[in-house]
């Protein structure tokens, strides 16, 4: 049986190994901030796969990529070395939990749903003209890390989750706490923590369902709670029974009252009009990003 409480969990938590890094080559360039892409590409280039995915990454067109590119150097520079640095721990956390269950949970579904909300999270904070923010991207991929956790570490109660889930039409975050008594947020929280993840992944993790509590960080927490909305708005869920998000039900929320107090320009047509181009997108990038691990 998992813990109860989030003492057991944290000493369950402290079992679970350090995150392996895709090539502790390629991390210790990326702390030389004299590192030049030509360095990073001749390192990148002998890993076959890695480049692969590196060169899926940078043309798809949530980049801009009208001309394709071949090139790893340019890939590089067009994905920028913030953006590489997280794509290299997105790998690390992918690769980390490649161990599959044999029932319950369907993890292709999770991967495509943190696919497609890593990169509504870059457009987004482009959309919004937040800068230059390469904590969006892999916020936004690892933000269900916890439901990964729970199947991996404590599957049989995660089955009891996705029962409740079932069962009842409702989300994972009540029927975590009805099971468990705590969340798939609070556990991601605890574990990249331990993994000694920047401050700023782990609170737009943590508040991924209620950006309104984050006091430090509220401007991306409210960009990954916008792009996980979309993206089960666009159809792509991680269970297919969770209960499902009315547009115009959340368009007059109290969620989305607040994020426009918060500054974000947002109002029922131009959340139609991002669903839309989410489609889109996923469309023109159905054989590129969807498998992009």
């Amino acid at each position: 049986m998992a813990p109860k409480t989030i003492d057991e969990l944290v000493k369950k938590i402290d079992q679970i190994p350090t995150l392996p890094m895709v090539s502790n080559q390629i991390m210790n360039l990326l702390k030389d901030e004299k590192v030049s892409f030509k360095q990073l590409a001749d390192v990148i280039e002998k890993d076959q796969a890695l480049a692969v995915k590196i060169l899926k990454l940078a043309n798809s067109s949530f980049y801009g990529s009208f001309a394709q590119t071949s090139s790893i150097d340019r890939a590089l520079m067009k994905l920028g070395l913030g953006e590489v640095k997280a794509i290299m721990y997105a790998f690390s956390i992918h690769n980390f939990f490649s161990q599959k269950t044999a029932t319950g949970f369907d993890r292709s579904n999770f991967w495509k749903h943190a696919i497609i909300c890593s990169q509504i999270a870059r457009y987004l904070g482009n959309h919004f003209n937040m800068g230059k923010d390469d904590t969006l991207f892999l916020s936004g991929l690892i933000h269900d890390l916890g439901k990964i956790i729970f199947d991996q570490y404590f599957h049989e109660d995660f089955l009891q989750i996705i029962q409740y889930v079932n069962n009842h039409n409702e989300n994972f975050s009540k029927a975590e706490k009805a099971i468990l008594g705590f969340t798939h947020y609070q556990v991601a929280a605890k574990l990249l923590q331990k993994w000694q993840f920047p401050k700023k992944i782990i609170m737009q993790v943590f508040y991924h369902h209620a950006p309104w509590n984050d006091a430090e960080y509220s401007a991306g927490s409210i960009v990954i709670y916008l792009a996980n909305i979309l993206t089960k708005l666009a159809g792509y869920s991680c269970l297919n029974s969770e209960k499902t998000i009315d547009l115009d039900e959340f368009a007059t929320s109290k969620a989305m009252e607040h994020i426009v107090k918060s500054g974000f320009d947002l109002d029922r047509a131009g959340l139609e009009t991002l669903v839309n181009n989410i489609k889109e997108f996923i469309s023109e990038e159905r054989e590129n990003m969807l498998r992009f691990f």
